[in-house]
């Protein structure tokens, strides 16, 4: 919600910087759209949203402050901020407040739309004195041992505005005097829309509150994770209107139920067959009795957890929410890490009526003594250390505890073990932590063909609480039934040519598996298909005539090693090499995936000469089908890697913007591991820049640094780009007379900061090569990571797969109602619904037209280097992101926690990987595909 204000915001000026200084004027959109192409009658998911009459509204700033009786102990935060109070607590508080009917308020307030945060929206006026008032609030007691929380909760009058104001906006009339207004508007009818899905129990809430997940609609995953399918809404302007986007919506999570068979399944444990639970006689003070013991073998880990497998639950289940059942308790507690073993975790355990005297954090020795805080009132007795399985035997009769399980460390420093606790909803899986496995299940289920998802999306707009009787229409909002019909129109087809690679002369084979899984004859086999498959593309890049030189890996030496004896299999005493020239390539033949990343972070940064390698599966190269393929695919990336260049489009479609050069940038941010806390250590970003560095727009090099974590804008950009046009210059002999930057990974509350940062730091690159060059700049981001789909009305306008087919732009009727932007579906959909992606052009000094940019856009897509057909986003977009990622894999690794990255990576300069990658040619090159 607050992004969506920022973009607003930010978007209101027309011309960032600070007085005196040049700004950087924002593109609005030049005409009334494309006219390119034959126009499509299609479908998208986005509802217009119409007022009977535009009511007048009311924003208040809401503020929750916990009331703590005099004798309570100090806050764990010390003299800090207050804790955050959950989305949980802040309803429960606002719907106590509402039962209240204060000052006659209730009813006013039952019509009111609360975003469970700190804003809430009226209609009308609250009959409030001065526009501010403090009501006090109680809530019931989450325990038996705890009294009931007590609130004040104060209603300040924000502003006052009338929801008209947004017709007036999507017109495009003083747009930019009302974007803050515009800004707030949306905000509240966003709210209003969802006041009613953050209230259902069977929901968990995620993607910034834009998606509602149903907790009874999940598919497992396998490996402990499970998929929740619901539903994701977002109001948004367009030249058209304000319309909702209404989407099916699948997110991971970590499946519930007691963490130690969430454990065993994270894990990949084997679970057995056991007993039923062993309880002791004795529940203990503070909880029921009967509630002590240990459950049996089926669902224990083994004694033998690895310190791998600790780190992997660790990484998965920091920050998770667990509840306590050894006693009654309903209070939430969060998962920081695990600690020693029960049987050798020491507590201390004294006196409770000092407790939380003081807000510093307890040393290595004192931190267990915090476990006192999640257990029951005691007697008074002398302080002492105990072991934490001693202490749940001792306090409640647990005598059956796996003393080889880690205790899990809890916030606020409590040691518990693992049987007494139950994982609670809510832990989303990253990207980044699933399994190959679980993607592979993730995606069977969530990429439903084209009419299914369609009907998936009418269903859900079916049982969207927009009806009579429902909030909205209290507030005389109407959301269409039927969704909007826009035009798009196809205008391209692709044109290719190959330019090959220099002869492959140096190179050798690795085998990352057992000798007799690969035999030399049989790689003998593939490797002659390969240069077959090369023969048949009218190139020669691997001389038929070479003898295979192939190490293997014993399983037990470092991987390094291996990689050494195979470059020495080319160095030295080869009559083919007497200059001892480096591998130009390295084969590595992998059994297991998960070697992958350890081979490209040790050829690229460890060899003494970083050497371009080519990974492929054991069970690719001799699966009995499909090998021509296989190889025809895999001689795309070697073709790239080696310097040729696979493909290309009609430089007709390219005139009308070259001699710009095509660059792109991309940060990724570090997911997960960390605790949150504040004062935690956060590790780098990594930034990755690659340009276009030949005369055909087709040849691309890259830059990485890492910076500081969560950086949205590049830090380095000024030197990052000044290398690459200076690379551009040395190839071509000569400087563009224009750049074009497509910009990948900017949230939308970033847009303007980051056009404005970056801009100016490639401005100054350029001033860096001559003071007097200034040459014209594009800046356009590219957004994936939205929710709006097409169909077309028409079954001649679709594929095989019942999706539209590629080259489809769409841009006057859904799109901003000034900013320069417009969708496009470049690719073929092959599975699932393709998804458009959106680009937005936030500064234009080459003046380009809504069909220019859009014709130039289109046509980039088909130069992807590894693969024969469209792909969905511009390419240079696309090999940024692979970069970064692909960087990042060199300084991660798994057994890496965040505080460790974060501390080794202040020792590194930013340049670290890429002086690594400069060794040799190798940085040169297009190593990433």
């Amino acid at each position: 919600m607050e992004a969506l204000t920022a973009e607003f915001k930010s978007l209101a000026v027309t011309s960032l910087g600070d007085p005196g200084q040049t700004g950087v004027v924002l593109a609005q959109r030049p005409d009334k759209g494309g006219t390119l192409g034959r126009p499509i009658p299609l479908v998208a998911n986005l509802y217009r949203l119409k007022f009977k009459k535009a009511p007048s509204i009311s924003h208040y700033d809401i503020t929750f402050i916990e009331v703590r009786p005099e004798d309570a102990p100090p806050r764990r935060s010390g003299n800090g901020p207050p804790p955050t109070i959950n989305r949980e607590t802040s309803i429960a508080i606002w719907d106590a407040l509402v039962a209240m009917n204060p000052d006659n308020l209730g009813e006013r307030l039952r019509q009111a739309a609360f975003d469970c945060c700190k804003n809430a929206f009226t209609l009308g006026r609250l009959n409030i004195p001065d526009g501010t008032k403090t009501y006090r609030i109680e809530l019931p007691a989450e325990s038996a041992t705890r009294a009931p929380r007590q609130f004040d909760v104060k209603l300040s009058l924000a502003q006052f505005l009338d929801l008209s104001i947004l017709d007036t906006f999507c017109q495009h009339k003083h747009a930019a005097n009302l974007s803050d207004l515009a800004a707030t508007a949306i905000m509240a009818l966003d709210v209003l829309l969802r006041h009613g899905m953050y209230r259902k129990q069977d929901y968990v809430v995620g993607g910034a509150g834009r998606k509602f997940l149903n907790k009874r609609a999940s598919t497992p995953l396998g490996q402990g994770g499970e998929l929740l399918a619901g539903l994701f809404q977002s109001v948004r302007p367009t030249v058209s209107g304000m319309v909702v986007n209404l989407d099916s919506a699948y997110s991971p999570y970590i499946v519930t139920g007691d963490l130690l068979s969430v454990c065993n399944a994270i894990v990949g444990r084997q679970q057995t067959q056991g007993g039923p639970p062993q309880r002791g006689g004795r529940g203990g003070r503070g909880g029921p009795r009967g509630r002590g013991g240990y459950p049996a073998a089926g669902r224990a880990l083994p004694a033998n957890v690895s310190d791998q497998e600790i780190r992997e639950l660790k990484r998965k289940l920091g920050n998770s929410k667990v509840r306590v059942t050894h006693r009654k308790d309903t209070r939430p507690f969060t998962i920081v890490g695990f600690g020693q073993p029960v049987g050798r975790q020491v507590v201390s355990i004294g006196d409770r009526s000092k407790k939380g005297k003081g807000g510093a954090k307890p040393t290595a020795k004192e931190a267990a003594a915090a476990a006192a805080l999640a257990l029951p009132e005691r007697e008074k007795m002398p302080q002492q250390t105990m072991t934490v399985a001693d202490y749940f035997a001792k306090t409640y009769n647990m005598i059956n505890i796996n003393l080889a399980l880690p205790a899990v460390e809890l916030r606020g420093g409590q040691f518990v073990p693992m049987e007494v606790l139950e994982l609670l909803h809510g832990r989303i899986i990253p990207p980044t932590q699933l399994t190959a496995q679980q993607a592979s299940a993730m995606i069977n289920t969530a990429a439903k063909p084209p009419a299914e998802r369609r009907a998936d999306i009418d269903q859900i707009r079916k049982q969207a609480e927009f009806g009579p009787g429902s909030r909205p229409n209290a507030w005389g909002l109407d959301v269409s039934a039927m969704p909007n019909v826009a035009f798009g129109s196809w205008n391209l087809v692709e044109s290719r040519f190959l330019v090959p690679a220099p002869p492959l002369v140096h190179w050798s084979v690795a085998v990352f598996a057992p000798e007799q899984y690969a035999q030399r004859p049989a790689l003998q086999n593939f490797f002659g298909m390969l240069i077959q498959q090369a023969a048949s593309r009218d190139q020669d890049p691997i001389p038929a005539d070479q003898q295979l030189k192939v190490t293997y890996w014993d399983g037990r030496e470092d991987r390094l090693s291996t990689l050494k004896r195979a470059a020495n299999l080319v160095m030295q005493n080869n009559p083919q090499n007497k200059a001892g020239q480096p591998p130009q390539l390295i084969f590595c033949i992998l059994q297991d995936p998960k070697a992958y990343d350890d081979i490209k972070r040790k050829s690229a940064l460890e060899l003494p000469v970083a050497v371009t390698t080519q990974c492929c599966l054991l069970k690719n190269i001799f699966k009995p089908r499909g090998v021509d393929q296989y190889c025809g695919n895999l001689m795309l990336k070697i073709n790239a890697k080696l310097g040729g260049i696979n493909s290309t489009v009609d430089q007709r479609d390219l005139s009308a913007s070259f001699p710009a050069r095509p660059s792109c940038s991309a940060p990724t941010h570090p997911t997960g591991a960390g605790t949150g806390r504040a004062g935690a250590e956060v590790p780098p970003s990594i930034a990755a820049v690659v340009a276009a560095v030949d005369s055909s727009n087709m040849k691309y090099v890259a830059q990485v640094r890492e910076q500081e974590g969560r950086k949205e804008f590049i830090t380095e950009l000024s030197s990052m780009s000044e290398t690459l046009i200076r690379t551009f210059m040395k190839n071509t002999k000569g400087r563009p007379d224009s750049i074009i930057m497509f910009r990948d990974g900017i949230s939308e509350g970033q847009l303007a900061p980051c056009v404005h940062a970056e801009v100016s730091q490639i401005k100054a690159a350029c001033c860096k090569i001559d003071v007097n060059w200034n040459p014209k700049l594009t800046y356009i981001v590219c957004a994936k990571r939205h929710h709006v789909r097409f169909w077309a009305q028409n079954e001649r306008d679709c594929d095989r797969s019942e999706n539209l087919t590629p080259g489809v732009v769409v841009d006057p009727e859904i799109v901003h109602p000034y900013i320069f932007e417009f969708y496009l579906q470049a690719h073929a959909g092959l599975k699932g619904t393709a998804k458009p992606t959106r680009y937005i052009c936030l500064l234009d000094e080459n003046g380009f037209t809504s069909d220019k940019i859009q014709k130039l856009v289109n046509s980039l897509c088909y130069s992807f280097a590894r693969a024969t057909r469209s792909v969905s986003l511009v390419p240079v977009a696309y090999y940024a992101d692979i970069v970064a990622g692909k960087a990042r894999s060199f300084v991660d690794t798994d057994d890496a926690s965040t505080q460790r990255l974060a501390q080794e990576a202040k020792k590194r300069d930013s340049r670290y990987i890429q002086d690594k990658l400069d060794r040799s040619t190798f940085g040169q090159s297009m190593w990433f595909m």
